[in-house]
C-alpha cells in the first residue's frame, strides 16, 4: 500500500468528499484526485498539511505503521515542549511552578478557583445600588 493509498483511506475514514478534503488542505479537487490515484507524488509540504489538519500520525502516513491518528498524549507532550521553549519567562516560570504541585496543591487550587468563580457570579448578580450601600 502506498502513501497515496493511505491518503484515500484517511479521507474515507474521515467521511469527507474529495472536495471537502482538498478544501481543508487548500488544494484543488483535481490535485487531490491525482495524489490519491498515484499520478502525483505527495510532497513534504502536503504531508505536513495533512498531518496538521487532520491530526494524522506522520509515521502512519509515510510507512503505514502505527495508528492513523496522533495520540492525545503525544499532542500534550508537544504543547508542553512548546511552552518550555517559548520566549515568555512568565509562561516558563508558571509551568515549572505547576510541575511541582502535589495532588493536594491541585485540589486546593481547584477549590480557590471554584470559590472565586462563585464570588464573581454573586457580584455580577447584585444590583449596582446594593453594592454602593454595602461599601
Amino acid at each position: 500500500m502506498t502513501e497515496n493509498d493511505r491518503i484515500r483511506i484517511l479521507r474515507k475514514e474521515l467521511e469527507l468528499t474529495l472536495t471537502e478534503f482538498s478544501n481543508k488542505l487548500g488544494i484543488t479537487h483535481a490535485a487531490l484526485s491525482n495524489i490519491e490515484n498515484g499520478k502525483r507524488n505527495v510532497t513534504e509540504q502536503m504531508r505536513k498539511s495533512i498531518c496538521r489538519e487532520f491530526r494524522v500520525d506522520p509515521v502512519w502516513l509515510t510507512t503505514g505503521e502505527g495508528d492513523m491518528f496522533i495520540d492525545q498524549s503525544v499532542e500534550l507532550i508537544e504543547m508542553l515542549d512548546n511552552l518550555l521553549h517559548n520566549e515568555s519567562k512568565l509562561a516558563n516560570t508558571m509551568f515549572r511552578m505547576f510541575a511541582q504541585y502535589t495532588l493536594e496543591d491541585w485540589e486546593d487550587l481547584e477549590r480557590i478557583v471554584n470559590k472565586s468563580a462563585e464570588y464573581i457570579k454573586q457580584l455580577e448578580i447584585k444590583p449596582e445600588n446594593q453594592e454602593s450601600k454595602e461599601i
